[in-house]
């Protein structure tokens, strides 16, 4: 399957726990003319005296912790809602659903390709909370789509088609009832009073590492779950946005894996954490849809390997967001003192800290945390698959199981070892890491971290303040400035209002003004699509 690359920054003018999107306000909260009643689908909220029985147990066993379960249903513009038609030509589309008692709904599409112009959002009834605007360049190979966590137990779609006659895929087909673990909608903490948030003192020294971690939002068979992870640094240190997790991260309670469809539905949080170093709400975070599998062992299927998972984000994180590709050690040497930065419980980002030689097991390290001057940091469920650094602030294992707690702080945790993820459980590209970030042993063991890369399309709003378009409408060529924003190893695209492409693709690296005929295509809207190995974004214009 071809690797999906474009990301725009997250922007939202009303929540500070943007999605990935364009910045835009549903267009029925401008409008007066609509049809003032919603429909709502109403959905059956799950039996939780099962729910809870089945989740005890799999937190007993060490098992991914499970968040939501996705109820399932079929939703359609064709079928569902109500359509307003605008005079201008346009057209809204919007249905809400509901789930009693939910602390929070996400929304999973089985169908989502849509053109050039269109505009989905995502809000609470109240206004208060809005997603969006979503758009052609939300697009991916397998047509799927998720949304972060919607507050509360009500949700509104909504689409807006700039042509009431174009054309457009939707379809929503499971809705996840979150019922713990969901701080980022509900303003409070849900991991234990021990833990000690990343902006606190303790981190002072692992500011750098403490951007690559992130919270994960997984879609499996029986519901969704939470796991912790980083991205990685690799050999050619070119932010591939690759990211490491644990293997039971991707296997149901019911010890079903994760399907490619399914991981194409994950999300991950950056920055998800305090201000404060007492506060228990995040500032702005950033979130991503989306990854592609490269290899992982099968612990969370039949306890064998150490333990891991790795995936290529869909999106690369801009560097607006300051993301940091962590760095990592597959030597056998035990570490003698570092830090765990992970999200217990899906709250917001915390660390623990460990001051004596890491204990050695044949595939996995052993680890009891201390007390710092603002608590005593542990793990919990949510924190599965997060990083464990050593003395050199670079990744040696991720989190599989352990007994630490705040009522067990001397509790032991235990990490897959990073030399056993490198080797894997096979020498295929599938069933080891090192296949991934540094085929050839080129690191001599150990490799640092590393900022955000410059090259490629890495801020929208940044992209569209300096590439630009003229004469705007065009007649006869669309001359394209690239002077105040290079790009390397792209490709210039036009396509018309319903995605079809219609001129001759351009490729190379663009530095000064490219120059597209435009002479044999009719008066309308167009779009120009530029691409580069990291991303793509599309500029309008006009032919006259």
């Amino acid at each position: 399957m071809r690797v999906f690359t474009f990301f725009l920054i997250s922007l939202l003018s009303v929540c500070s726990f943007a999605q990935l999107s364009i910045k835009g306000t549903p267009k029925s909260f401008k409008s007066f003319a609509l049809n003032t009643v919603v429909p709502f689908v109403e959905l059956q909220q799950p039996d939780m005296n099962v729910v809870d029985v089945e989740d005890a147990k799999a937190d007993a066993d060490g098992k991914a912790y499970r968040n939501g379960i996705l109820l399932n249903t079929s939703i359609t513009p064709e079928l569902n809602g109500v359509w307003d038609f605008l005079p201008d030509g346009s057209a809204i589309w919007r249905i809400g659903v509901r789930s009693e008692n939910a602390i929070a709904l996400g929304l999973y599409f089985s169908a989502w390709h849509l053109t050039p112009g269109i505009e989905v959002y995502v809000y609470t009834p109240d206004k208060s909370f809005v997603i969006g605007a979503f758009t052609e360049l939300n697009n991916i190979d397998l047509n799927t789509m998720a949304t972060q966590e919607i507050p509360g137990d009500e949700a509104i779609l909504e689409v807006f088609i700039p042509d009431r006659n174009q054309q457009f895929d939707l379809a929503l087909n499971q809705v996840s009832y979150f019922y713990r673990g969901i701080s980022v909608v509900k303003n409070e903490k849900s991991s234990g009073a021990c833990e000690v948030n990343v902006i606190c003192s303790e981190g002072n020294n692992w500011r750098d590492q403490i951007r690559g971690v992130a919270k994960i939002t997984m879609i499996l068979s029986d519901g969704t779950y939470m796991c912790s992870g980083s991205l990685v640094n690799n050999i050619n240190q070119d932010c591939t946005p690759y990211f490491l997790t644990a293997d039971h991260c991707s296997v149901s309670q019911s010890g079903v894996a994760v399907t490619t469809s399914q991981l194409s539905q994950w999300t991950f949080r950056f920055n998800y954490q305090a201000t404060t170093c007492s506060g228990t709400v995040s500032g702005s975070s950033n979130v991503y849809t989306g990854a592609t599998y490269k290899a992982s062992d099968t612990y969370g299927e039949d306890e064998s390997g150490s333990d891991f998972f790795l995936c290529r984000l869909n999106n690369t994180p801009p560097a607006a967001i300051n993301p940091y590709y962590n760095g990592w050690s597959y030597l056998t040497t035990a570490a003698t003192s570092g830090v765990g930065i992970h999200h217990p419980a899906g709250d917001i980002k915390k660390i623990s800290t460990y001051t004596s030689t890491l204990s050695n097991y044949t595939t996995h390290w052993g680890v009891s945390w201390v007390a710092t001057t603002n608590g005593h940091g542990v793990t919990e469920g949510g924190s599965s698959g997060s990083p464990i650094f050593n003395q050199n602030k670079i990744v040696v294992g991720t989190l599989t199981s352990g007994a630490s707690a705040c009522d067990n702080l001397t509790g032991a945790d235990y990490y897959g070892k990073m030399s056993k993820h490198w080797t894997g459980i096979g020498t295929t590209s599938d069933k080891n890491v090192k296949y991934w970030l540094d085929p050839s042993n080129a690191s001599g063991g150990t490799l640092t971290g590393r900022n955000s890369c410059v090259a490629g399309l890495d801020d929208v709003a940044y992209i569209r303040a300096n590439i630009h378009l003229y004469p705007n409408p065009a007649a006869d060529f669309l001359s394209i400035d690239f002077s105040d924003y290079n790009i390397e190893n792209g490709t210039l695209i036009i396509t018309n209002i319903l995605g079809k492409t219609v001129a001759a693709p351009l490729t190379g690296d663009f530095a000064s003004i490219e120059k597209i005929d435009v002479r044999e295509l009719e008066p309308g809207m167009y779009y120009l699509m530029i691409q580069s190995q990291n991303a793509s974004v599309s500029l309008p214009f006009m032919v006259e």
